[in-house]
């Protein structure tokens, strides 16, 4: 059980909009998202095939928060390769959905099929121990 003291209501009501203010601003659940994409992440890099020449385009797979909609006021997190420029990561789509002269050879979408049974207690659990963290931290400040 967590507790906490305030020495006054004014203490108390600002210490609860804080806490509210940064569940609002989804730290946790964006942390959240990251923390639960990291390991498809591993897993796509693991099932990518490589090539004799580096780099590779398994190296180029990252998890990152979507900022486009974060300002539209959604928390998203991407998995995929690189976009960076000159990066190798933009063969990740010639690989998953083929060329006119290469058949398909997907890598992304049967990972994370096999993967998403998983996925809601996972995210729930990080969810809820985020959320515990901001939570310690807003009763250990409030004790103070």
């Amino acid at each position: 059980m967590i507790t906490a003291r305030w020495t006054g209501l004014d203490e108390a009501v600002r210490n609860a909009q804080s806490l509210g203010e940064d569940i609002a601003r989804e730290e946790v659940l964006e942390k959240a998202l990251v923390d639960v994409g990291k390991p498809l992440r591993d897993e796509i890099v693991r099932v990518t095939p490589r090539s004799n020449q580096a780099p590779h385009v398994a190296d180029t797979f990252i998890v990152k928060v979507s900022k486009e909609e974060r300002s539209e006021g959604r928390s998203t997190v991407l998995v995929g390769p690189s976009a960076a420029r000159g990066s190798v990561g933009f063969v990740a789509g010639f690989l998953e959905f083929g060329t006119s002269h290469m058949s398909a050879r997907p890598l992304i979408r049967p990972t994370w099929d096999a993967w998403r049974a998983g996925y809601s207690k996972a995210l729930a659990d990080e969810i809820r121990r985020h959320y515990e963290r901001v939570v310690r931290k807003y009763t250990r400040r409030a004790s103070r």
